[in-house]
């Protein structure tokens, strides 16, 4: 657990967007800590979230406007199968539908859909969790798939209600020492309310194990 964000830190977070942080989360930074446990591998500081963008991005992508309203699902876009491993044959083999998936991934990994957003925790792979600043899905928790080239997707949730969310479940699990992972649909959309994530049918959000999970489903 950090110590809570001095305010030269975060003044220099709201002076590179241009807008006070969504105040859930502005809280939870100046009284909780910069940086802390939570989902995947925790809350990423302040610091950490400039200089992730200013290595990706530059700085001024966190003061302009996101465009993005809704998901953006590349096997959608490109009318593929919803079944994951039929997916994963095409990109192996059809080399049209391989190329439209690297022509998403080139144009969704660059401006202006990496504007207004602050990345907030490593979910792993080279994928992450952000916190829209700007645009008009401010205050929203999204999942950044890019890097396993299956899109953009919102959580449907303010920051604090997919932190509590997770940890309740941190809380739960730990009392009854389960260690399973969660292997539903769209995993990194757990604790949001983005009906993507679908656990499989022996173990709801928080509930018992009762078996092994589904380690055929869609991953992102």
């Amino acid at each position: 657990m950090g110590l809570p964000a001095a305010p030269a830190a975060l003044g220099r977070v709201e002076d590179l967007a241009g807008t006070r942080l969504p105040e859930d989360f502005r809280e939870f930074v100046t009284t909780i800590g910069d940086g802390a446990p939570g989902p995947y591998y925790g809350i990423n500081s302040l610091a950490r979230d400039v200089e992730f963008v200013e290595k990706g991005w530059g700085r001024a992508v966190l003061g302009a406007d996101s465009p993005l309203t809704g998901d953006v699902d590349f096997v959608e876009l490109l009318g593929g199968p919803d079944d994951w491993e039929a997916h994963a044959v095409l990109l192996d083999n059809d080399p049209a539908y391989a190329a439209g998936f690297d022509r998403l991934q080139a144009t969704y990994l660059g401006e202006p859909w990496c504007n207004g957003r602050l990345p907030i925790a490593d979910y792993g792979c080279g994928d992450c969790l952000f916190l829209m600043l700007r645009g008009p899905r401010r205050g929203t928790v999204w999942a950044d798939c890019l890097s396993n080239a299956t899109g953009l997707y919102c959580l449907e949730v303010d920051f604090l209600t997919w932190y509590t969310r997770w940890l309740d479940d941190a809380l739960d699990l730990a009392s009854r020492g389960d260690t399973a992972p969660d292997n539903g649909d769209y995993p990194c959309l757990r604790y949001g309310d983005n009906s993507r994530h679908r656990p499989p049918p022996n173990r709801a959000l928080g509930g018992p194990d009762l078996g092994a999970g589904n380690d055929d489903a869609p991953r992102s």
